[in-house]
């Protein structure tokens, strides 16, 4: 039956002629022990290879940081230089600014002093005034003598004209002297009055232009007190922006060293990113290579048990194809009996399960599994101490029915769900994808299992093929411990 595996029959028919004159039986004992020794040298490169995938997949990831850091840097010397414009554009409008103080200090300081000449002529105006009101107190006082001696000529005139009166004719002309002065007192009298009330009014309006001149007088103190406050604002507002000149040149040239800085930084890690995707693509090829190593070493060890000299992978190969066939037979008479169409076996359309995480799907075929398939499963992990787990799986690597042991329900915790709930899931790792492509009657492969937080187990895998009447519909996997 192994004998039959395309691959393998050309080496196996080399390795026998080259073979033909040492005794069978150390030929098969030197092949179990080589098969063995590269058993163990195929699980260490798979690991190794697993191993250097990931360096390489830090190395990539490292480059994409390098690239997002480059970027960022790239951002960095933008805004470098957007900032060193908004600099430069404070710095003209500061000058402009400067310009524009030492202006206002000029006028405040011209206004400053027309206020102190307008305060000198005001106080001048004040003592004036005063001096006026003076002049015009004495000529009260000269009218208010006038106006006496206006009223004792009227009354002199009045007794002059009695007299003149009683002396009849020969007082006549007397009496005409006596209402002559009589007429000319009271024409004094209403003179004097008419000139008290205009020297009453004019004093008023001294008085009123005196206090109105007070009154200027402490505004313009006011006004020359905040003129004096304003030029001294101005001129801190002016050592203020002289400073923030300073500042902004100083930071200018801070900003210039960044932007050198940066590029330099930029440079350097366009350089560092470069080596680490070189290294990231030299690592994927090594990584590569091993694979192929370890797959070689794994066809060798295949071919070890096909001829018989590896007894402990051939029984393990044995279980794998005698399932193959079981679970093929099995379909084609749930076919035969109506419990499941080819088109239900064949459909590839899985619905995901809401909720599951890592996401869970069910097939159309996926209760015929769990009730039929699950059973010889269990024999198998049952029948041999190495097993750990066996499964069916289409060709899309969707493992519907597991082992029991890993076929529990899904919990909050998803380390734990990838470690436990391993069935309808799709496993399109590179090991999944070879065992559900593979058409082979068999294929054996090393490789490491996620069991879920990190946590990788070394594994061996060997797979056979399904078919259902004459289609290749996927494979069944059994992994053992090394």
């Amino acid at each position: 039956m192994f004998r039959d595996v395309p691959v393998l029959k050309e080496a196996s028919s080399t390795l026998s002629e080259e073979i033909s004159t040492i005794p069978p039986s150390s030929v098969l004992e030197a092949m179990g022990a080589i098969g063995t020794n590269l058993s163990r040298i195929s699980l260490d490169v798979a690991v190794s290879a697993d191993d250097v995938q990931s360096i390489s997949g830090i190395f990539t990831s490292n480059v994409k940081d390098f690239s997002a850091l480059v970027d960022r840097f790239a951002d960095l010397e933008r805004a470098t230089l957007e900032i060193s414009g908004q600099i430069a554009e404070a710095e003209t409008i500061s000058n402009h600014a400067l310009t524009e103080i030492g202006g206002s200090q000029t006028t405040i300081e011209a206004a400053r002093r027309e206020i102190a000449d307008l305060l000198e002529a005001v106080r001048a105006g004040e003592k004036r005034m005063a001096e006026l009101s003076d002049v015009l107190g004495k000529v009260g006082s000269i009218t208010s003598t006038i106006n006496n001696i206006a009223k004792q000529t009227n009354l002199l005139a009045l007794n002059a004209s009695i007299e003149a009166a009683r002396a009849g004719d020969a007082g006549r002309g007397f009496l005409v002297v006596a209402n002559e002065v009589k007429e000319l007192a009271q024409s004094t009298a209403s003179a004097t009055f008419e000139i008290d009330t205009a020297l009453t009014e004019i004093k008023s309006g001294f008085e009123l232009l005196a206090d109105t001149s007070k009154q200027t007088g402490r505004t313009a103190d006011k006004v020359q007190s905040h003129a004096a406050t304003f030029g001294e604002i101005l001129q801190k507002v002016s050592h203020d922006i002289q400073v923030i000149g300073s500042t902004t040149s100083a930071i200018d040239g801070k900003m210039a060293d960044v932007r050198a800085t940066s590029e330099e930084f930029r440079t350097t890690s366009v350089t560092v990113s470069s080596s680490l995707s070189q290294s990231s693509t030299r690592l994927g090829e090594i990584s590569r290579t091993m694979r192929r190593v370890s797959d070689d070493t794994d066809a060798f060890v295949l071919l070890t048990a096909t001829c018989g000299a590896n007894k402990s992978e051939a029984t393990i190969i044995e279980k794998a194809a005698g399932a193959a066939g079981k679970v093929s037979a099995m379909f084609e008479k749930a076919i035969a009996d109506g419990q499941l169409s080819e088109a239900d076996l064949f459909d590839r359309k899985h619905a995901q399960i809401p909720g599951s995480n890592p996401p869970q799907f069910l097939a159309r075929f996926s209760q015929f599994n769990d009730t039929h398939v699950s059973p010889l499963i269990e024999e198998i992990v049952a029948s041999d101490p190495r097993i750990v787990w066996c499964a069916s799986i289409d060709d899309t690597a969707y493992i519907s029915t597991n082992t029991r042991a890993v076929s529990k329900p899904q919990g909050k915790d998803i380390a734990w769900n990838i470690a436990n709930c391993r069935n309808h899931r799709y496993f399109d790792d590179r090991t999944g994808s070879r065992a559900a492509k593979n058409r082979e009657p068999f294929l054996l492969q090393t490789y490491q299992r996620d069991m879920g937080g990190g946590k990788l187990v070394p594994m061996k895998d060997i797979s056979s093929p399904i078919f259902v009447r004459g289609r290749h519909w996927g494979g069944f996997r059994i992994g053992y411990a090394p």
